[in-house]
């Protein structure tokens, strides 16, 4: 299978995402279709009870093995750097990429080097260690940990498991998420897909999969935090090409808090591809994310990653939700919840949730009773 490059039509090989001739964007021209060897059942596809996006239908990634979508690239890309005979591979991340490459890479005998930022969490340190990778911790956030990656891959010729557009095994690997949403979705129409984006890829490819499938191309609505929102900002005031992050980064959303720096026209080309689709881009500030996930959990039964939210919270303001829309939940928070990062309110009062249930409200007392006879 060829890369065809999306802006001068030169081919390229398969482990091209950059076009040799003009530098544009290279994607596989071939259609997605399952490897026979990948046994990984679907993600769910839910419809959720959030208000205001009562009826919108969630593809929980998190159910993947790893707990992110995440996996499907790095099955994908794992895959071909063994069939590549590489003696190893390494990996930028800022979280779940790492956690899915060192699983596959476990799987296949591979050595892998995973490159994370330095605020990157513990919990994702230990789950990555507990797959025998090797752990290098850089800078401040994707765009160091890529640069770095991108330096060690070109140096010592192992393959770079980039989860940019970089890898243009990336974009094709998530197109497995569009090709199950239009099973899942049977006769239902598809009008608009969401997803929380650092640079794209992810709801792209979606959106591919979900037009090779024989449906219409869908409206793309993309999700940043506020605390690093170079694509959100961009699209607001109508620009024409994106640029690199320059102020601070203050989000706790990790996974999608990226610079950009160094790969910036990636998010130009994605940028150009949502307005195309009439859709949008828009970031939301962690208070809303939060909030967001708070819902997912209470109403939905949802745990998921702050970055997730980016998407519900744009999909919701956007208005566009409902029975013809799916939004994409990119990863658990399972991580977050067992982390200091939570700030989840306190669980239900208990003597309200008999109230709301049985309508007594001293059925606490009489089941206070019963723990005393049974502790005594």
């Amino acid at each position: 299978m060829t890369n065809i490059c999306q802006n001068c039509g030169t081919s390229a090989p398969r482990s091209t995402g950059h076009c040799p001739v003009c530098g544009g964007i290279c994607l596989r021209s071939g259609i997605w279709t399952a490897n026979p060897n990948d046994l990984r059942s679907a993600t769910p596809l839910l419809k959720s009870r959030i208000p205001g996006l009562e009826g919108t239908w969630m593809k929980f990634e998190g159910a993947n093995p790893s707990g992110s979508f995440k996996d499907r690239v790095m099955s994908t890309l794992v895959a071909e750097a063994v069939e590549d005979g590489a003696p190893g591979a390494v990996v930028a991340s800022s979280g779940n990429a790492a956690v899915a490459a060192a699983s596959h890479c476990a799987r296949a005998g591979l050595p892998l080097l995973v490159v994370v930022p330095e605020r990157v969490p513990a919990p994702i340190l230990d789950m990555v260690g507990l797959r025998g990778a090797a752990v290098l911790r850089v800078g401040e956030g994707p765009a160091a940990v890529h640069h770095l990656a991108k330096l060690v891959s070109e140096r010592f010729q192992l393959p770079n498991l980039a989860s940019t557009f970089g890898a243009s095994g990336c974009e094709f690997a998530c197109r497995s998420i569009g090709h199950e949403m239009a099973d899942q979705m049977g006769e239902r129409p598809i009008a608009t897909v969401a997803a929380s984006v650092s640079v794209g890829p992810v709801l792209l490819g979606a959106a591919r999969g979900i037009i090779e499938s024989g449906r219409d191309s869908p409206r793309l609505v993309a999700g940043q935090a506020a605390g690093c929102a170079p694509i959100a900002r961009a699209f607001s005031v109508g620009a024409k090409e994106v640029h690199p992050w320059e102020d601070p980064v203050d989000t706790r959303a990790t996974s999608i808090a990226d610079r950009l720096t160094g790969y910036s026209s990636e998010a130009t080309y994605f940028l150009n591809q949502v307005r195309a689709s009439g859709g949008l881009v828009d970031a939301a500030a962690d208070e809303e994310l939060q909030e967001i996930r708070g819902l997912l959990a209470s109403h939905d039964g949802l745990d998921v990653e702050l970055s997730s939210c980016a998407a519900v919270a744009a999909l919701r303001r956007s208005e566009l939700g409902g029975s013809d829309a799916v939004c994409i939940l990119t990863g658990s928070g399972v991580k977050e919840t067992l982390t200091a990062l939570s700030q989840f309110s306190q669980p239900q009062n208990i003597d309200e949730f008999f109230l709301s249930t049985v309508g007594e409200e001293a059925a606490m007392k009489e089941v206070q009773t019963w723990i005393h006879e049974y502790q005594s």
